[in-house]
Order: C-alpha cells, then sequence, then structure tokens
C-alpha cells in the first residue's frame, strides 16, 4: 500500500495578539464616515454583468478598500432615490438573500484557486460563500467576519471587516499583498447585477477575471475553542441523551491553520431535504458541519457528472455494520498551509469502534502548486473500513492553464486502488474541458472524460457512475442592447450536446438540451428548454443485471417567476415529458413568497406529477411499470424579533401512490417482455417537520432549541390516493424529538 505522509509544518511560536488601537481603527456600523477612509482605495466604474451587457448600471455603486491591523475593511455607497424600490426582507444567517444586496469576493492569494463571497443585504442579513476552480460555488462555508449597512435619502451604505485570520493566505509575513477582488451590486427589484470589472459566474473564468490590487499586509493570531453541549429528549420513548466535545482552531498565521475536533459536534440543526429515491445514483446532499465547512475550499475537486473527490457527508454517515444509523466520531483534524509556492492540506477523520472493526478511518491529503498561467495540483485519499475488510486509495492529478484571457484548459487524471475480500479492483479515470469566451457575447465549452469501469471513489468522494465515456459540446449566446422601454432586458440562447458511451462501447442515449432565458426589464424571468434524447442503452437501472434497449424521449419544460408585486413573489414550472421508457407523464410546479413584514416572510411551493408509466427495477431481471400519482408540498417561515433571534418553521411532505402495476422480464437482447409474474403497487408516505429557535450570544456562539417530528410508511397492495396519504401524513411519527443546543466561542 502506498504511504501517507502528511507534509505537517510545525511552527515554532506564534503569539496571540490583539490589533493596536491606532487611527486606523474602524466602527463597524455602515457608516464609513471615518477619517481612515479618505486613504482607502476607490472602484466607481461598476458595469452590469446579469444580463452581461457590460452597460452603466440603473444607479452608480461606489466601493473603497482598505487594509487596517484589524482586517481587510471595505465599503459600498449605493445610490437608490427614493422612487427606487428598497427591499430590506431579513433572512437566516446563509440563506439567499432576496432583496437589495452588495457582494465582496475576494481572492485573497492572488492565483485563482478559491474566491471568498461575503454578501449584505439592505436588511442586515449575512451570506457567505466560497469559488473554487473558477465557477464551483458551495455556500457550505462559514467565516467570522463584521458588516453593517446605513440608509439615508439618497441610498444606502455598508461596511465590511474581513479579519487577517478568516482564510489560508501564503506569505502572510509579508509587508504587502496581491489580492484579486471583485465588487457587486444587486438591486432587489429588478434583479440588475452590476461589478467592479466584467467578471461574472455565469463565464468560465469568473475568478481570474477579477482585478489585482495590492494592500498592506498586517500579522494576525487567532486561538478559538468552542466547547458545546446538546441534550436531547425522545419523546417517543422518554429517554435522554446528552453529549459535549471541543472543536479547536488555531491559525498560528496566515500560512498554517489547524483544525481540530474532540468527540465533536456533527448533530445536524438543519433539517435536509425530504427525498424518496429509485434511482441507481444516491441524493448528493451539502454539509454544514463547522468543522468541515472551515477551510475545506481547498478539498473542493470537482468531476464532471457532478462528481466530488471529497464528500464530508461520506464521514459520520450510515454506519458500515448498522445502515440504518449514523457513525459517531471519535476525533477528527485539518491541518492546512502554504510553503515554498506550495498550498497543502490534510485532513483525518476516525469514526467511533475503528478499533473493534466497525467504525472506519478517513484521510485526504492535498498538494497545489499554483501559477499565473498553469496551476497543478495532487490530492489523495484513503478509507479504512475494517467491519468490510476494505481500504480505498484514490489518487488524482489535476490542471489548470490559462494560456491567454478568453481561454481555460482544466484537465484531471484519477486513479482508485480497492483492497476487499472479493480481490478488490483498480480503476482509472480522466477528464479535460476547454473554454473559450471569444467575446461578451458568445462563449464555448468542450468537454471529453474517461471513468473506467473499475474506477471507484465512492468511499470517501461521490461518484455517480463508473464506465463512461462522454464527449459534451455547449454554447451560450447573450443578446442585450434593448431599446429602452423594452419589455426585456437580456436574452440568453443555450445548447447543449452531449454523446455517451460506456467503457463496453454500448452508446447510452444522445442527448440535445436547447434552451433560452428571458430576462425581463421588471425584473421577472422565462425559462423554456427541452430536452431530446435518442434511443440507446441504459446499463444502470438493472443494478448490473444486464443492458435496458430504450427508445427515445422528449421533455419540454416553462419556468417562470414574477417580479415583486407588493409583498409577494409567484414562480410556476409546467413540464411534459415522454422519457426513453415511453413513460408520459405531466409535472407541475408552483411556489408563492410572502414578505408582509421585514422582520417575516414565509414561502410554499407545492408540486404534482402524474405519469402512466414508471419504470422500477424490482430486482435480478425483473421490472415493474406503475402509474404515478406524486405530490410534495414544503412551507418555510421564517420570524426575526429580534436582533441575534431567529425563529424558523418547515415542514416538508412527499407522497407517491401507485397504480395498474404490469411485470417484465428483462430479455437477453435487452428488451422488456411482459412478465405473469406478480407486481404489487405500493404507496410511500415522508413527513418531516422541524421548529428551531436561534440565539445568537455572540459570534459564532448560538444558542439552539429545536423541535424535530418526522415519520415514513410504505405500504404494498393497498393503492391509499393522495388525499388520504395527506391525512395520513400528520399522525406519522418514526421519530419526535426537542432538542437544546450550546455551541460557545471561548
Amino acid at each position: 500500500m502506498i504511504a501517507f505522509v502528511a507534509p505537517l509544518l510545525l511552527c515554532a511560536s506564534a503569539a496571540i495578539s490583539t490589533p493596536s488601537a491606532d487611527a486606523a481603527r474602524l466602527a463597524i456600523d455602515g457608516r464609513p464616515d471615518e477619517p481612515a477612509w479618505a486613504e482607502a482605495q476607490v472602484f466607481r466604474d461598476f458595469v452590469v454583468t446579469e444580463p452581461y451587457t457590460l452597460a452603466a448600471p440603473s444607479h452608480p455603486t461606489e466601493a473603497r478598500l482598505l487594509a487596517t491591523p484589524q482586517g481587510i475593511a471595505i465599503a459600498f455607497r449605493a445610490s437608490q432615490p427614493a422612487a427606487a424600490p428598497r427591499l430590506r426582507e431579513r433572512t437566516p444567517r446563509d440563506a439567499d438573500i432576496p432583496g437589495d444586496r452588495v457582494n465582496v469576493f475576494i481572492d485573497f492569494n492572488g492565483d485563482r484557486k478559491v474566491a471568498y463571497n461575503f454578501t449584505i443585504g439592505l436588511s442586515g442579513a449575512m451570506q457567505d460563500s466560497t469559488w473554487t476552480n473558477e465557477v464551483f460555488y458551495s455556500p457550505d462555508w462559514d467565516g467570522e467576519w463584521q458588516a453593517a449597512v446605513a440608509e439615508d435619502a439618497d441610498g444606502w451604505t455598508a461596511e465590511f471587516l474581513l479579519p487577517w485570520s478568516i482564510a489560508p493566505m501564503a506569505g502572510s509575513d509579508a509587508p504587502r499583498r496581491t489580492i484579486a477582488v471583485l465588487f457587486d451590486r444587486v438591486l432587489g427589484a429588478t434583479g440588475e447585477r452590476s461589478a467592479s470589472a466584467p467578471a461574472s459566474f455565469t463565464r468560465p473564468r469568473f475568478v481570474s477575471d477579477f482585478p489585482r490590487v495590492e494592500i498592506d499586509q498586517h500579522q494576525a493570531a487567532v486561538l478559538d475553542l468552542f466547547p458545546y453541549a446538546t441534550v436531547a429528549h425522545d419523546l417517543i420513548d422518554g429517554g435522554n441523551e446528552a453529549k459535549a466535545g471541543l472543536d479547536l482552531f488555531w491559525k498560528p498565521s496566515g500560512d498554517f491553520q489547524l483544525t481540530a475536533a474532540l468527540n465533536p459536534d456533527f448533530g445536524q440543526v438543519e433539517a435536509d431535504e425530504l427525498v424518496v429515491n429509485f434511482d441507481a445514483v444516491e441524493v448528493f446532499f451539502s454539509d454544514k458541519r463547522p468543522f468541515f465547512t472551515e477551510n475545506q475550499s481547498l478539498f473542493d475537486l470537482r468531476t464532471p457528472d457532478e462528481g466530488q473527490l471529497v464528500y464530508t457527508r461520506r464521514i459520520g454517515g450510515p454506519r458500515d455494520d448498522q445502515p440504518g444509523r449514523a457513525a459517531d466520531i471519535d476525533a477528527a483534524l485539518k491541518v492546512s498551509g502554504s510553503a515554498r509556492g506550495f498550498n497543502w492540506g490534510t485532513l483525518a477523520a476516525l469514526e467511533s469502534d475503528h478499533a473493534d472493526d466497525l467504525g472506519s478511518l478517513f484521510v485526504a491529503q492535498r498538494v497545489v502548486r499554483p501559477g499565473e498561467t498553469l496551476s497543478l495540483g495532487w490530492i489523495g485519499t484513503w478509507t479504512d473500513r475494517p467491519f468490510l475488510a476494505r481500504e480505498a486509495l484514490v489518487n488524482a492529478v489535476d490542471l489548470t492553464w490559462r494560456p491567454g484571457p478568453t481561454v481555460l484548459l482544466a484537465a484531471q487524471a484519477i486513479g482508485s486502488d480497492i483492497t476487499s475480500p472479493d480481490g478488490g479492483r483498480d480503476g482509472r479515470g480522466a477528464w479535460v474541458r476547454l473554454d473559450l469566451t471569444p467575446s461578451a457575447t458568445w462563449r464555448h465549452q468542450l468537454e471529453a472524460s474517461h471513468f473506467g469501469a473499475g474506477l471507484d471513489f465512492n468511499d470517501m468522494g461521490f461518484q455517480r457512475r463508473a464506465s463512461l465515456n462522454e464527449v459534451e459540446w455547449t454554447t451560450v449566446r447573450q443578446q442585450s442592447g434593448f431599446a429602452e422601454g423594452h419589455w426585456l432586458r437580456g436574452i440568453q440562447w443555450y445548447a447543449e450536446l452531449q454523446y455517451r458511451t460506456n467503457d463496453r462501447g454500448d452508446r447510452l442515449p444522445v442527448m440535445l438540451i436547447p434552451e433560452l432565458g428571458l430576462q425581463h426589464a421588471d425584473g421577472a424571468s422565462t425559462e423554456i428548454g427541452l430536452f431530446i434524447e435518442s434511443p440507446g442503452f441504459n446499463d444502470l437501472i438493472s443494478r448490473g443485471n444486464g443492458l435496458l434497449r430504450v427508445g427515445s424521449g422528449l421533455s419540454a419544460y416553462l419556468e417562470h417567476e414574477t417580479a415583486r408585486r407588493g409583498d409577494w413573489v409567484f414562480g410556476f414550472t409546467v413540464n411534459p415529458y415522454e422519457s426513453v421508457f415511453d413513460d408520459r407523464g405531466l409535472y407541475l410546479d408552483a411556489e408563492a413568497r410572502w414578505f408582509p413584514a421585514e422582520t417575516f416572510n414565509l414561502a410554499a411551493e407545492a408540486s404534482w406529477l402524474r405519469s402512466d408509466a414508471w419504470l422500477l427495477w424490482r430486482g435480478g431481471r425483473r421490472f415493474g411499470a406503475f402509474e404515478r400519482t406524486q405530490a410534495d408540498l414544503e412551507l418555510d417561515a421564517n420570524w426575526f424579533p429580534a436582533d441575534g433571534h431567529e425563529l424558523r418553521l418547515k415542514m416538508q411532505w412527499l407522497a407517491i401512490d401507485t397504480a395498474d402495476p404490469r411485470g417484465f422480464d428483462l430479455g437477453v437482447d435487452a428488451r422488456l417482455r411482459a412478465s405473469a409474474a406478480p407486481v404489487e403497487p405500493f404507496s410511500i408516505n415522508n413527513f418531516g417537520v422541524q421548529l428551531r429557535y436561534r440565539w445568537t450570544l455572540a459570534p459564532q456562539s448560538d444558542l439552539y432549541a429545536v423541535y424535530s417530528r418526522g415519520g415514513f410508511s410504505e405500504r404494498s397492495g393497498d393503492p391509499r390516493g393522495i388525499d388520504d396519504l395527506f391525512q395520513d401524513a400528520f399522525s406519522l411519527r418514526d421519530a419526535d424529538q426537542f432538542l437544546v443546543k450550546l455551541r460557545y466561542r471561548l
């Protein structure tokens, strides 16, 4: 086995100090009126980037950038006369902000690898996220930073303060540093986005297009301890469970950062979406656990087909010995830093009972050599799963090449080696992506990928499938320049062509996707699209029991979201389809969002699906086709009674009812034939509700009180009807719990 050697760099010492209170010290109150702001760099030449017209924005914006001992400070002046609507709706921390807002995007190293996004709305709502590999967005990261807003008759102002310890920064001991930075602003009423440079996340070189600026640099060090305690009361059996642990964050400098956890708090207070999955591919879930969101962008490597080489939900996921239970974690460690032009990091986590051959051990290591034109990197992961007597080693090398301002080339080669009682296997894969942006109007992308039949990085990553050869071409044209008063602001024409085979040479359906996006002048949006699939083979649906020959498929959709009308926003989707399995159906979705007050909002969404021949695998080479009726309902209410206090209600219901079952067998000619074997109809009912109170005692210190209830039922041979399933949903009670959690920063 290839040895894992972590290049842990030892720091001799680092003093923990506080910034001096000098003339540059700022009060982050939303009013940039301190004398120090007169020395800031000023950015005034904003252009419209959504739609990507590069025209002058409706209202001017000015941004200022200032380096202080406290951190990097940014101030905005957003002109907005009284006649222009101002939207100030509050949202929970890290939720999408629908109203007026400003954004700061910073690549602290100026090396195009990771950009951090900081957002504040006119309401004071805050959100942060990361952008990796130019355009890969992740809302999971949470940082400690300050921001505030203030209003006047002519507009509003905002201030940000980003501490020097907020993210890894190479060369943190130098007196000056070069960063890449972009400022932008969104008008909530119309959706118009303007930015300080012609950079947009809809284009493939988003982070590379940030302008580089030079600023003074100051030293900072942080040592944070986060003890936590949870007490849960089970309302079904009356049992109580208490748990305590500790998270540690040590950042002696921007060149070295360490995160550790003992008996870590990996419990979720965020509710996952309800999902009932009958596909051969699992469902991807994001991760909001504090340990995994801290400095995780270094390990954020994506692959085509929506893959990830490090998928942190594997850690503390279903136990190998009891898949219905989540594994506990004893300890976890993450270190990252930079030295001699390299960025590096190591992640390790040990599940409980590993010594008893039950829990798993996860290790990942990453090294990157960023460059102005060429960046090279390597990642290795190793997973030990003793209960299955399985070890998985994955290595991948990646590169990003920017030969000119209109060309971007990214590539990756992956290898996996699995040791298991069945003899194990190894596999190889590679992909390459070429992006061309010849003008502001056109952009093109060519992507080719090969995943060998033996490639498997699912032990610590997320891989939708192996045995795939795919070539994909995408062209996008942005049309703008409409006359003033026209009902349109922009049109986007999109076309994508996919050609796919598996490793045996079986041709999978070819897919053509033409789409049209309309951006209305009043802020509404409309999308129209087709998904056209050719005849071919499906090699996944039988779970390895043979190919299924499928016919052509056609799906059309229309999506529309209205502009803000008073306190309301509405949206709907209509999606008729005929699948490659000769299943004809109709999907409808309607959504309403209500903002009756700045401190309260409510969103409701309902969808309905009806199809006549839903094909499902029933084991071996057996299949069943069913008439299906499916209903989904979601309600999300948020109330902010005072600063630092949030009360959220989230309810979800999903139900499926089937009828008229027909049995089929898969023949050796890859065709389905009617079978006399009995196939029973079934129904599924899934319900969940969470009422969560959050009190932010101080930055990164929260008290939660959470009530959660949910249940799942599946019945065969007894069609219920959607109405009956809805009535039964409120009686489902597989879990019923009240939890109190305190996490406090010392």
